[in-house]
């Protein structure tokens, strides 16, 4: 499955695209909700080693060989879930709950998820008073997600982002945005650096604000159907005369999309919106139709295009 997801907890009863995990009403206390999702389980560093031909020696048996390289395994489950060096050093999945705890009084959790048999471990909280409406009922969330990896490729650190992680696309998006952030490799004193991943918190918090402002100007910017063509053109880069395909669809997006008759339909954000929903939105599609745009909107072409036209649109409303 594209998720990679193994298990996890979703709270405040939103159910994830995939439709797994266990989802409660609410959120919950750190600790409960890392058990409730199966990752605080354990790992361990063990050598590597591989089979030799039986030599001359009257064995007939292979000899196995030290390979110098190591194995990050699963404790409860004895899965391999990464090969490192002997300079790796074990983060315990213990550690991204302190982070979790330490910064309890700044956020509310909103998952914990586990992919790929625990290769990683990631943890989404929504920051306190960095919630906004953009125009009433539609809301937007600053989050920090906390992340580390078992996989030999993946650090540990802290994110903070508007996307809710909730399988391996999303936590690629979520990393790939820029934003404050903080990361740590499986080297030297890992262990005891965590506290420096929430130091850019009130940052993250005051860039939020700066955003939703700019996304409230979205909202008060008219835009009619000929703006919005041009707006479409710039976005794609589409030339004057060039027949593009997608345009009957963005059109009746923007008249008439998800949600445009309550969030200031005619604007410049929903003209972003209309965007959105054709290069990204699972909705109405196929099983196999809903995975193949998801990983396209969420890390894919249609994640750049969506970017694009909040990038467009800004220059619109500032210059």
């Amino acid at each position: 499955m594209a998720s990679n997801f193994t298990s996890g907890w979703l709270g405040n009863a939103e159910h994830a695209w995939h439709g797994l995990g266990v989802v409660t009403e609410g959120t919950l206390p750190a600790r409960e909700a890392f058990e409730t999702a199966d990752a605080l389980f354990t790992v361990e560093k063990r050598e590597l080693f591989y089979p030799t031909e039986p030599g001359d020696e009257g064995r007939t048996l292979p000899f196995y060989q030290p390979s110098g390289s190591f194995g990050v395994v699963r404790t409860d489950t004895q899965a391999l879930l990464g090969v490192v060096s002997k300079q790796y050093e074990i983060v315990q999945n213990d550690s991204l709950l302190r982070m979790a705890e330490f910064i309890r009084e700044e956020v509310d959790m909103d998952c914990v998820i586990v992919l790929s048999d625990g290769a990683k471990v990631c943890f989404t909280a929504t920051l306190r008073g960095a919630e906004a409406d953009i125009v009433p009922g539609d809301t937007i969330k600053r989050r920090i997600v906390g992340y580390l990896g078992h996989d030999g490729k993946t650090g540990c650190g802290a994110k903070f982002t508007n996307i809710r992680v909730v399988c391996q696309n999303t936590l690629t998006a979520a990393l790939r945005e820029s934003g404050a952030s903080a990361s740590i490799t499986h080297k030297g004193t890992a262990n005891a650096n965590f506290d420096a991943l929430i130091n850019s918190i009130d940052v993250a918090r005051q860039d939020f604000t700066t955003e939703c402002d700019l996304m409230r100007e979205f909202s008060r910017r008219s835009m009619g159907m000929t703006a919005f063509n041009q707006f479409v053109d710039e976005v794609y880069n589409i030339d004057e005369g060039q027949v593009f395909r997608k345009r009957e669809k963005l059109e009746r997006a923007f008249t008439s999309g998800y949600g445009n008759a309550d969030f200031a339909p005619f604007s410049v954000w929903s003209g972003i919106n209309a965007i959105t929903q054709i290069e990204t939105s699972t909705r109405g599609t196929t099983a196999a139709k809903g995975n193949a745009q998801f990983a396209r909107g969420t890390f894919g072409a249609g994640a750049q295009i969506s970017k694009r036209a909040f990038a467009v649109a800004r220059d619109l409303v500032t210059a």
